[in-house]
């Protein structure tokens, strides 16, 4: 009978220990889970913008499930998030000041106290508590990256002022003059462009060449990039300029070659980096149109809302911001559709082959269509990050997508011309793909 009792105590004992072990267990479980989906559904919204932190938090406290299977008080047990922090650098736990270097976030869901079902007994046989506390934290992080880009970079001309960050929605239509470094050893300045190594660690110039010329550039840019060195002008020009149907490289122009007009305050002043988007619109549409007027679909337009509409797309547009193609069909909330009623390209029976004056391409088009004259561009911290030459530099997953207005001209204006369309994102563009990653 003693053996029988002490059997039967450790034997309830046991299995005490075993329910009460495995509802920890589960809570455990299901307080990690939840931590990492919120710190992995916030990490994706570190994009490098000033709202960046705003939206990480929004998301993460939302993105998990909200009560656990395991009962504390008789009831569900609420999961919710106790503290989200943002850093720059996790390792050294440096805080991110602002959405423009917030790297890593921290999620730590609010401690769940648990009832033991068998407390009595382990007060009696352990003297152990009747509860037991368990918390959750995790940690991550966005290592964006961009496939089928060309290797290009620009130095990020919100170092110079914050207010021309090219992915900002107020900079959208406005023109950059994206023109090489100068020689010399100094760092490279806001409004510099610079030619990127291949994916795979090319850096030669013919390699350069066929990138910037390829329909869809192979491989992936990863978050850090390799910039190339050395001025490759001549390569850059025939790079581009087969968009337009001309230069040496054979790869299969744009559908509409046209060159667009400058903005206005970039024509008299070399020194500008980037124009305010105004740009002659009516002058350029009775010039190329047998002096009709502007369609009232595109008074105020964009040069990229005046191309899509020269080949005949439909678009919509708010002021200068783009959606094409419009999802569904429907143009979204304050957007307004478009819908041309014909193609109608710029045609000049004596200089047919010059953009400057005829549209229509002599070759071929592309099979991407209307995306043929669209780059996406890596921006970089140039001042911050000593940019000069070859070497490794982190791009914060920010990349804008231009269009490119004009073809390359000779020296001494070799410079790219690009209208800014918009910020790149892994909402904007299927091409980027956010790939957040726990860290811990």
């Amino acid at each position: 009978m003693i053996y029988s009792a002490m059997f039967v105590a450790i034997a309830v004992g046991a299995g005490a220990l075993a329910v009460d072990f495995g509802r920890l267990e589960l809570l455990r479980s299901e307080m990690q889970h939840s931590a990492d989906a919120a710190a992995l559904s916030g990490a994706v919204q570190l994009n490098g913008q000033d709202d960046a932190m705003v939206r990480g938090e929004n998301v993460a406290r939302n993105a998990m499930a909200q009560a656990s299977n395991v009962p504390a008080t008789g009831s569900g047990t609420s999961l919710s998030v106790a503290n989200v922090n943002f850093y720059a650098d996790y390792a050294t736990k440096v805080a991110a000041t602002s959405g423009l270097d917030a790297k890593f976030i921290e999620v730590t869901l609010a401690p769940q106290p648990v009832n033991l079902l068998f407390a009595p007994i382990y007060s009696v046989m352990f003297g152990a508590a009747s509860t037991s506390t368990l918390n959750a934290k995790s940690v991550a992080r966005v290592r964006p990256y961009v496939c089928h880009a060309p290797p290009l970079m620009m130095c990020d001309l919100s170092e110079l002022d914050p207010t021309l960050d090219p992915t900002l929605p107020a900079n959208i239509g406005r023109q950059v003059r994206l023109k090489e470094p100068q020689g010399g050893s100094g760092s490279w300045v806001p409004g510099n462009f610079g030619l990127l190594a291949l994916p795979d660690g090319s850096s030669g110039a013919i390699d350069i060449e066929a990138a910037l010329a390829a329909i869809e550039p192979a491989d992936c840019y990863e978050i850090d990039v390799i910039t190339a060195t050395g001025s490759k002008t001549n390569k850059v020009k025939d790079g581009i300029n087969t968009r337009f149907d001309v230069g040496t490289m054979p790869q299969p122009p744009a559908p509409n070659v046209i060159n667009y007009p400058q903005d206005v305050d970039l024509l008299p002043d070399f020194t500008l980096n980037i124009g305010g988007g105004v740009w002659d619109i009516d002058g350029y549409w009775a010039a190329k149109h047998g002096g009709a007027p502007t369609p009232p679909d595109l008074l105020g337009a964009s040069r990229y809302q005046v191309y899509l509409y020269e080949l005949g797309e439909t678009f919509a547009r708010d002021g200068k911001k783009t959606s094409y193609p419009p999802p569904g069909g429907v143009a979204p909330s304050g957007y307004t559709l478009v819908t041309p009623p014909a193609p109608d390209l710029a045609v000049n029976a004596a200089n047919p082959t010059l953009p400057d004056f005829d549209g229509v391409p002599q070759d071929i088009p592309a099979s991407n269509g209307q995306a043929r004259r669209l780059v996406e561009v890596a921006l970089l911290q140039c001042v911050a990050d000593g940019i000069n030459g070859h070497g490794t530099y982190p791009t914060n997953g920010k990349y804008v997508e231009m269009f490119i207005t004009q073809e390359v001209k000779d020296p001494p204006d070799a410079a790219i011309y690009g209208e800014i369309v918009r910020s790149l994102s892994s909402y904007s563009d299927p091409e980027f793909h956010a790939n957040a990653a726990l860290v811990e």
